[in-house]
């Protein structure tokens, strides 16, 4: 496999404000994996599932031609989320089986040895936790594979500042809201978050800014990508990771950081333009994508 997406997939069970309900694919792994699926076929999703998993989704998976090769079996049940959606617009996650549970099927670093060995990106969701980056790190220094850092809400502390430049100055790429990065630098303007981030001297850094679009930052410049226009946004949810992936694939196929950040606009937009994730990503699709990216490498 050339990419490699490593956080949780889950069942997402979706309660309308109308009482309609359904269930889909969810979790940040399954935002990445589409989103980076828009723009290759070589991408496997790497975590632990329950032995439920294939009879909830293995249908998604073969109608968008994935593998499944990457999900190893911990458990009786996979992670499971009840989600709540209310008049007002806003929504509320409940793990049916609790953190715990949760926590016990994600990906260990020794896990990820020989995926590092075989890809060339490789998508992390995760905070700061040492017993599994010091092994991921420790391995990686062996490889080629480019790695992009996607930092969990939940890492991104005034008091976690230094673990975290730790482990982002051993990897390509890191991904970061500006919610998240405010809480991270204890800082409100733009400007000293870049100015910050610019100063870690990384290969790439994908400063997300939702709607307003993104910051694209390397050493050597500051790009502005926006959001892609005339998106009918029906649920933000997986934005971040979609577009995350979608620009692990830009760094890794070389391109520039403001063609990344363009990829990663395009694979937001399809992502939340649906409650969950589209039903089938299409050759149709990822042309159309190639146009909006105005590259024709596809």
């Amino acid at each position: 496999m050339k990419y490699v997406v490593v956080s949780a997939v889950v069942t997402d069970e979706i309660h309308f404000p109308d009482k309609t309900m359904k269930k889909a694919p969810g979790g940040a792994g399954i935002y990445a994996l589409c989103g980076i699926k828009l723009w290759s076929d070589d991408v496997w999703v790497v975590t632990g599932i329950g032995e439920d998993y294939e009879s909830l989704h293995g249908d998604w998976y073969k109608a968008n031609r994935l593998s499944m090769e990457g999900l190893r079996i911990k458990d009786a049940r996979s992670p499971y989320t009840i989600v709540e959606y209310f008049p007002d617009g806003e929504r509320m996650e409940t793990p049916r089986y609790g953190a715990e549970h949760f926590h016990a099927l994600e990906t260990t670093g020794e896990e990820l040895g020989p995926y590092l060995e075989c890809a060339e990106g490789m998508y992390i969701f995760r905070g700061i936790e040492p017993g599994f980056w010091t092994s991921v790190l420790e391995k990686k220094k062996e490889t080629s594979c480019k790695v992009m850092w996607e930092i969990a809400a939940d890492a991104a502390k005034r008091e976690n500042l230094e673990a975290v430049r730790k482990i982002a100055a051993q990897v390509e790429a890191f991904s970061i809201n500006m919610t998240e990065a405010r809480q991270l630098f204890g800082v409100e303007d733009r400007e000293s978050i870049v100015a910050e981030l610019r100063s870690w001297g990384m290969e790439l850094i994908f400063l997300r800014q939702g709607a307003k679009g993104a910051v694209m930052i390397t050493e050597k410049e500051v790009v502005e990508v926006p959001s892609c226009p005339d998106v009918t946004v029906v649920d933000a949810t997986g934005g971040g990771n979609s577009s995350t992936g979608a620009v692990l694939c830009g760094l890794v196929e070389g391109f520039s950081a403001e063609i990344c950040g363009r990829m990663g606009s395009i694979s937001a937009a399809m992502c939340i333009a649906q409650h969950g994730v589209p039903a089938k990503i299409t050759k149709e699709m990822r042309e159309n994508a190639c146009r909006k990216r105005g590259t024709d490498l596809c």
